[in-house]
C-alpha cells in the first residue's frame, strides 16, 4: 500500500481526487523533432465544445440524424444504428451541437475513465445525411473538435489524438468520480505540429492502414458468418448445404 500526502490547496485547485493524477504510474515528456513545433489544441481549432443530448421522448424513428456514444468505435464512425431527433430539437441545438465533415468527436463522459478520449473523425456523411443538407448533431457525451485546416490537417490531428501517449495525457484531464472530460481542460492539450508535408504523409499512412484493417475485418467476418451457417445446417439439417 502506498500513502500519498497532498496539499489541500493543490487538490482544490486541480479539482481532482484520483490517486493516479497526483502519483502517475509513468512520467513522460514528448520531445520535439527538428522543424516541429507545438501549440495548445485551442489555438488550432475553430470550435471545441460538447454536443447536446435530447430528452428521452425526443428521439423519433425518423427526423434529423444525431450521433450517440454508440456510434463511436475509435477506428471509424459506425453510422449504424441510426438515431434521430425532432426538427424542434434540431433548431434548438443546431448552433452548439451540429457537426460537419472534418469534425473530430471525442468521448468525454463514461462510467469508467478508460473509455474517455476515444475519438473518430467524420470523413464523409452517409447519403441520407447528405440528402438532408448535411444536417447532423451529436450528443452531450461527445466533444466536437473542429480543426482549423489552415493551421493543422484534421486527418493528422485525429491520428495524433489516438496515439497511446496522447490518450494517456487526455485521461489525466478526467475529473470526478463519474469520469468526465471538460472542453476547457482539453483545450490545453499540447499538440505536436510537424511541417505540412509530414502531416499529409502521416494522414495518408493512417488512412491506408485503416482501409486495410476494415478490408481484412470484412473478409474475416464473411468467412466467420459462412462457417456459422455451415455449423447451423449441420446441427439442424444434418448437412452442410446452406439454407
Amino acid at each position: 500500500m502506498k500513502i500519498l500526502l497532498v496539499d489541500l490547496g493543490k487538490v482544490i485547485d486541480s479539482g481532482r481526487l484520483d490517486f493516479d493524477f497526483f502519483c502517475p504510474s509513468e512520467e513522460f515528456e514528448i520531445s520535439l523533432a527538428e522543424g516541429y513545433r507545438k501549440n495548445a489544441l485551442a489555438n488550432l481549432c475553430t470550435y471545441i465544445g460538447t454536443g447536446k443530448t435530447a430528452p428521452r421522448n425526443a428521439y423519433p424513428e425518423t427526423g434529423v440524424r444525431i450521433l450517440k456514444v454508440k456510434n463511436l468505435r475509435g477506428n471509424g464512425i459506425d453510422w449504424e444504428p441510426k438515431f434521430f431527433v425532432t426538427e424542434e430539437f434540431y433548431t434548438y441545438a443546431e448552433k452548439k451541437a451540429r457537426v460537419y465533415e472534418g469534425d473530430i468527436l471525442m468521448l468525454c463522459s463514461a462510467h469508467n475513465k478508460v473509455y474517455i478520449g476515444r475519438c473518430d473523425i467524420i470523413t464523409r456523411f452517409p447519403k441520407d445525411v447528405q440528402d438532408d443538407s448535411g444536417r447532423c448533431l451529436c450528443v452531450g457525451e461527445l466533444i466536437i473538435i473542429r480543426a482549423n485546416p489552415q493551421l493543422i490537417l484534421p486527418e493528422y490531428l485525429i491520428t495524433y489524438l489516438r496515439l497511446p501517449i496522447v490518450q494517456e495525457k487526455v485521461r489525466r484531464m478526467v475529473k470526478g468520480q463519474t469520469a468526465h472530460l471538460y472542453p476547457r481542460d482539453l483545450k490545453q492539450l499540447e499538440v505536436i505540429i510537424p511541417p505540412r508535408r509530414i502531416q499529409q504523409e502521416i494522414a495518408e499512412m493512417n488512412a491506408a492502414a485503416e482501409e486495410e484493417y476494415f478490408t481484412r475485418l470484412r473478409s474475416i467476418t464473411e468467412e466467420f458468418n459462412a462457417t456459422q451457417e455451415i455449423i447451423k445446417n449441420l446441427i439442424i439439417n444434418g448437412n452442410i448445404q446452406p439454407t
